[in-house]
């Protein structure tokens, strides 16, 4: 059994571009962050992003614009692991804002295509007043400290095994904690989580990765799904009391996105944070596809980010879970 290495791309790493010209910029795509070679949508969101941003450092540096604040995505057809080419027009350049429009490439062809809109955020001034709550009804306390170690009582770790050959890579590189006790809908599925890696900090330029990494609602209605919010922290006591990890299970089904929008609310410190909380909400299951919208709050829960996405709902490629290992403490 293995936890991610020291040969395993850090998704700091992953999403990084280098440019080409003034308005194209290179990215290539580690297989370490795909499901099974493709990579997922968040993913694809960051690595815009982080070309967006590289744009307003060179060829716009003059509009003092560096932050991307919102960006509306549609994914067009499946991006593999490889190389991709993210091409940027100056769509809106602007005083107190600036839009520009992106397509992200491979082969060729075009896979991801959006708008993001930059502006600084350290220099925002404006109207505000307080508003309640997003997080409605309210989640189980949780003691971060206790937490790490496994002895938050109303929270349960899950660590999934890491293995180079697994199908679901990307979502063995964080580390879940789930209510032992969920008192929430169905359609609504909570979770703290922190990277595997102790070294690795959540930062404000990878939030697009962590809001498409949970979203299973739809778990909760498939009665014996490993995955559904009832069976799981059952699941995990019983591992935990015999000292093994549990596989990453597969899903009942897929979930493929069509579109995402990602704003950011606060921007997280520079030296990044270790740990964030995730709720996904799906208003309407219908026909084979799904709305969800998906809350980051940091370690204080504020309101870190703000995501809805559209996804459909697939049959799906049912992979062996992987053979189960001893525990071993996280790295």
């Amino acid at each position: 059994m293995e936890l991610p290495d020291g040969h395993v791309v850090p998704l700091r790493t992953a999403i990084e571009t280098t440019p080409i010209d003034s308005h194209s910029y290179r990215a290539k795509i580690p297989l370490d962050h795909c499901y099974l070679k493709t990579a997922h949508g968040g993913l694809l969101v960051c690595i815009v992003i982080n070309a967006v941003q590289q744009h307003f450092r060179s060829t716009l540096l003059a509009r003092n614009h560096p932050d991307t604040f919102s960006i509306d995505t549609l994914f067009l057809r499946p991006t593999e692991d490889g190389e991709a080419t993210v091409v940027i027009k100056d769509t809106r350049p602007g005083s107190s804002l600036s839009i520009v429009h992106f397509a992200l490439l491979q082969d060729g062809v075009e896979r991801v295509v959006g708008y993001a809109s930059n502006r600084n955020l350290d220099l925002e001034r404006g109207v505000s007043y307080p508003t309640p709550s997003p997080i409605d009804p309210k989640p189980p306390p949780a003691d971060l400290a206790k937490l790490a170690d496994q002895l938050d009582s109303n929270w349960i770790g899950f660590s999934a095994l890491w293995h180079p050959h697994s199908f679901l890579k990307a979502f063995t590189l964080l580390q879940y904690f789930f209510p032992t006790k969920p008192g929430t809908p169905p359609n609504i599925s909570d979770a703290w989580i922190r990277f595997a890696r102790a070294d690795q900090r959540f930062t404000t330029e990878i939030l697009g990765s962590i809001a498409d990494h949970w979203r299973r609602m739809i778990e909760n209605y498939v009665p014996d799904s490993k995955w559904h919010q009832d069976i799981i922290p059952k699941r995990l006591a019983q591992a935990n009391a015999e000292g093994r990890l549990e596989p990453a299970y597969s899903t009942s089904y897929g979930y493929p996105t069509l579109s995402m929008h990602l704003e950011i609310k606060k921007k997280l410190p520079p030296q990044g944070s270790e740990w964030l909380f995730m709720r996904a909400r799906s208003r309407t299951i219908q026909n084979g596809r799904f709305d969800a919208e998906v809350l980051i709050m940091d370690e204080h829960m504020d309101l870190i980010g703000l995501s809805h996405q559209l996804a459909f709902i697939t049959k799906n490629i049912q992979i062996a879970d992987m053979p189960r290992q001893p525990k071993i403490s996280r790295l």
